[in-house]
């Protein structure tokens, strides 16, 4: 036997409803394999499978077809033996916000049993009983009980009449209409070109129809629910196929509507209880209760135009499945608050809800702009912000929309009270609160012009405004009025006289006012927006073509300002031209990211919003895939960061402050943070490439620094005399020499390499430091032992030739000056002539060690220099001839020789390296 609660308890349990509806249940099992003609018929009537099992299966269905149906099975088992048994019973349809599908059925039918028998046998629930009669051929009579049926029910045995055949009554005239006014050629013959994709389709499925030649209207019968599929799938795949392959496209909007009680004429579509202008264009619209019968094939949708519960009657469009056919590549499911989008009319000028006007809307009493929360909600992930959007659906008063929207948006810093925020904040620029920046703006572009503010002047102004606040608009008027008297060339009067006019329900004289304004002002931020507020008076008059005109206009005198740009699309999807909307609107993503978390909050983009979905998840995965890529990338960076540079580097500490923003990115689900993280690793790449470029410019002219302080040291060292007390400063000098020479043959471009260079320069510095600090004592030491040197010689010659002198002069002077009568000189020189000659001698010494230390004292800058440059010379000399030699006798050979001085006073202790080449580049 099979058990009716397996079934049940196999269907999803659905909490919170979106829809309930009545209709009929049919469980149906059966014995030996499945007939696939039952589940063939079964759809074929419009019934919707519930749940299977083997041996039984739950259908519904929401109407009177149950039974035509059962009918048709039952004649068809009087020829053909089907062993099954159908109970048909009053059931409750459930349908969640995910589009789940359930059923209810009273407590005492939920555990019946059932086994089939050897016949075809239908048994009916006894509240049924007036619907099965109501159709003429079928009857109920009383019959045996059921092992296994609630007993506490009466149940009827179903009997069908074979002679009538039981066609399903469904059926359905499918309606398409073109968008827009085909007043113009272009038009006429775009929507031609469509059409005749569209004619060629119908013919195809044989199918007949009617034209308006006037309103565009196609109308043709679809008699069956295979046809319907059919047509739907034909639709969907042309307007994909024909935009994906550039052919002639128009717009169009598509409903199957229900034929009961209607005739097949043009004046049927005006007789449809469908508001044409605001169905979502090339998406097949039907009725919940048709729709349902084929959630196999398509994804069904909601629209929500003035309808605040939904029933099986209430309408909804059909998509592809994901994957399924062209166009089915996926949307995002973010749904809006339903109490945000219900309403009539075109919305309020101010914020856009339509359960208020422009008097009584929550923006009047804001003072200050508020972008902070576009960067607030770059920071929440998706699936928070659809949980945010369901608790705020929930917070929502449905008789006081816009109040309770106003308490949230002044509340806390939940993500609900954010979102309320968003929502207001969407179309900033209509409301009074922007009036107020612009009449203080000093700047002339929207870059920086609401930054750069004057102080409040033109009391009268601000008193208008205020009053205007207050509701007191009589008065706001009368001060206005006369102060356009006073002040004639003024924009401040007809500009807040606008919003006075809309309050008051002129909208066209509102429009006149802005337009007055436009013509006074005097710089580019003020005449972007009065043409920015006409345009939005005639949105809200259902002037979107006129409207999208002015936002243009505005977008070419302000073109860093994105709002006008915006609302030219949204003027577009309002239109029903929702692909050249979402042109428009990526190209704005493309300028600014935030934009795409204001599109899925934007309810003004509700009748396009299945389009901008699928467009934006088209985008969502392109940047989630490339966000995915550089999660490795930032890895990556961070490792080269650390592997570069050291904690003491200026770009290190910086770097890692980024990369770890660049990180906590990666953990976001949110477009803008996949955005910021894709441009953020770019821009540090390029920065760390171009400090890692600068770094090595600074390398090697560091390293030429070094080289050229290494060859003066060498120099200078080269001459000390003592070589054997130059151990430690040896030492330094090898050190450095080492190091330059490895920096010379790696590629600094290798992070290992790079670091030690850094490092390494560092060392090298201080030890030329110190072998500089040395050097000054060895250049003491070597300056005295050369003075001294070049002293001794001196004093040598100057002794030899003193000494020579005395020897010659003093004879003669003696000789000739003996026959001196009282020569007593003489005398006294003869009689002590040994001490008079060490006097003498010593004297001599002296004056030769004087005049020595006088003339090298003068000339030994000058003679050490001479000294050096002729052993430089030399050396050089030497150097070039040995090239010559190799070049000239060992080619091939040329290997780059170290200059070293030539036959140094002190022998060098390692060579110094040649300047950084090219493999240092």
């Amino acid at each position: 036997m099979y058990n009716l609660s397996v079934l049940l308890q196999s269907l999803p349990h659905i909490q919170q409803s979106r829809l309930v509806g009545s209709g009929y249940a049919a469980w149906l099992s059966w014995s030996g394999a499945p007939n696939t003609s039952m589940a063939h018929t079964l759809k074929d009537y419009g019934g919707v499978l519930m749940a299977q099992d083997t041996g039984q299966a739950l259908w519904f269905f929401p109407g009177m077809e149950v039974f035509r149906a059962v009918a048709r099975l039952q004649i068809w088992s009087r020829l053909n033996a089907m062993p099954m048994l159908c109970q048909v019973v009053p059931a409750t349809f459930l349908v969640g916000y995910d589009f789940a599908l359930s059923l209810s059925l009273s407590p005492e039918l939920t555990d019946q049993q059932a086994n089939p028998g050897q016949d075809f046998a239908v048994w009916i629930h006894p509240k049924l009983k007036e619907a099965v009669e109501s159709i003429p051929g079928l009857d109920l009579k009383p019959g045996p009980g059921v092992t296994g049926f609630a007993s506490s029910v009466q149940w009827l045995q179903f009997h069908a009449d074979q002679g009538l055949d039981y066609e399903t009554s469904l059926g359905w005239f499918f309606v398409i209409k073109p968008l827009g006014k085909l007043g113009d050629k272009e038009s006429i013959l775009v929507w031609r070109g469509f059409f005749s994709e569209i004619q060629t389709a119908l013919q195809r499925l044989d199918l007949k129809y009617i034209s308006d030649v006037r309103d565009g209207y196609v109308i043709f019968p679809l008699g069956s629910v295979r046809l319907l599929r059919a047509w739907c799938q034909e639709m969907l795949n042309l307007t994909a196929s024909v935009k994906e392959g550039g052919r002639e496209y128009w717009p169009c909007v598509m409903a199957a509507v229900p034929q009961k009680g209607l005739t097949f004429s043009a004046e049927l579509p005006k007789k449809v209880g469908l508001d044409w202008e605001r169905l979502a264009p090339d998406y097949p619209h039907l009725q919940y209760r048709d729709a349902f019968p084929l959630a196999e094939w398509f994804k069904i949708n909601e629209i929500r135009h003035g309808v605040d519960q939904e029933g099986l009657e209430t309408w909804c469009n059909l998509s592809l499945k994901a994957g399924e056919g062209r166009g089915g590549e996926g949307s995002l499911e973010v749904p809006l608050p339903r109490k945000l989008t219900v309403g009539e009319g075109q919305g309020c000028f101010y914020c856009g809800l339509k359960d208020h006007g422009p008097a009584t809307c929550p923006t009047r009493g804001l003072t200050r702009i508020a972008p902070e929360v576009w960067n607030k909600l770059a920071t929440v992930n998706m699936d928070a912000l659809v949980a945010g959007l369901q608790t705020l659906e929930k917070s929502l008063e449905p008789s006081r929309v816009a109040a309770s929207l106003e308490h949230l948006a002044g509340g806390g810093d939940k993500l609900e009270n954010l979102l309320a925020r968003a929502v207001f904040e969407i179309n900033a620029p209509s409301q009074l609160r922007i009036l107020q920046l612009v009449w203080r703006s000093r700047g002339k572009e929207w870059s920086t012009g609401l930054s750069q503010l004057a102080p409040e002047d033109a009391p009268y102004a601000w008193a208008s405004l205020e009053a205007v606040r207050g509701g007191d608009l009589d008065r706001a008027e009368s001060m206005l009025k006369q102060a356009s008297l006073k002040y004639m060339r003024s924009y401040q009067p007809p500009s807040l006289l606008g919003f006075v006019a809309l309050e008051k329900g002129d909208a066209h004289q509102a429009g006149f006012y802005w337009q007055e304004a436009e013509r006074l002002s005097y710089t580019p931020l003020q005449q972007g927006y009065f043409l920015y507020l006409q345009g939005r008076v005639l949105e809200i008059q259902g002037e979107f073509k006129e409207a999208s005109s002015l936002f243009k206009r505005a977008a070419s005198v302000s073109p860093d300002w994105l709002d006008p740009t915006y609302r030219e699309a949204v003027c577009l999807v309002k239109m029903g031209f929702t692909g050249q909307g979402m042109d428009i609107l990526e190209r704005l993503i493309e300028r600014d990211p935030n934009i795409f978390n204001r599109i899925l909050l934007d309810m003004e983009l509700d009748r396009g919003r299945m389009q901008i979905m699928g467009a934006l998840f088209s985008l969502w995965r392109v940047a989630e895939t490339k966000c995915e890529e550089e999660k490795a990338l930032v890895a990556t960076l961070s490792s080269e960061v650390a592997q570069r540079f050291e904690d003491g580097h200026a770009f290190f500490e910086p770097a890692q402050e980024r990369l770890e923003r660049m990180r906590r990115l990666t953990e976001r689900r949110n477009f803008v943070a996949f955005r910021t993280l894709v441009s953020g690793v770019d821009e540090f790449a390029a920065e760390m490439n171009t400090q890692v470029e600068t770094d090595i410019k600074r390398i090697r002219a560091r390293a030429d620094h070094y080289y050229d302080r290494l060859r003066e040291i060498q120099r200078e060292a080269a001459w000390f005399p003592f070589p054997k007390l130059l151990l430690e400063f040896n030492k330094d000098f090898n050190f450095c020499v080492e190091k330059m020479n490895w920096m010379r043959d790696q590629h600094l471009k290798v992070a290992e390499n790079f670091r030690k260079t850094l490092r390494f320069l560092g060392e090298i510095e201080d030890r030329i430091g110190r072998l500089q600090k040395r050097l000054v004592t060895l250049r003491i030491v070597r300056d005295s032992t050369l003075f001294v040197l070049l002293l001794g010689r001196t004093f040598i010659w100057l002794e030899i030739i003193g000494l020579g002198l005395a020897l010659v002069t003093i004879p003669l002077l003696i000789y000739m000056t003996r026959q001196a009568p009282g020569n007593w000189l003489v005398t006294l020189i003869l009689e002590q002539k040994w001490e008079f000659q060490k006097g003498l001698v010593i004297i001599l010494s002296v004056l030769a060690l004087a005049l020595a230390a006088v003339k090298t004292a003068f000339s030994f800058e000058k003679r050490k220099r001479q000294l050096f440059e002729r052993k430089e010379q030399e050396f050089q000399d030497r150097v070039q001839a040995r090239r010559a030699a190799m070049k000239g006798g060992a080619p091939g050979t040329g290997k780059a020789q170290t200059r070293t001085p030539a036959k140094p006073l002190v022998k060098s202790p390692a060579k110094p390296p040649a300047k950084p080449g090219a493999k240092g580049k």
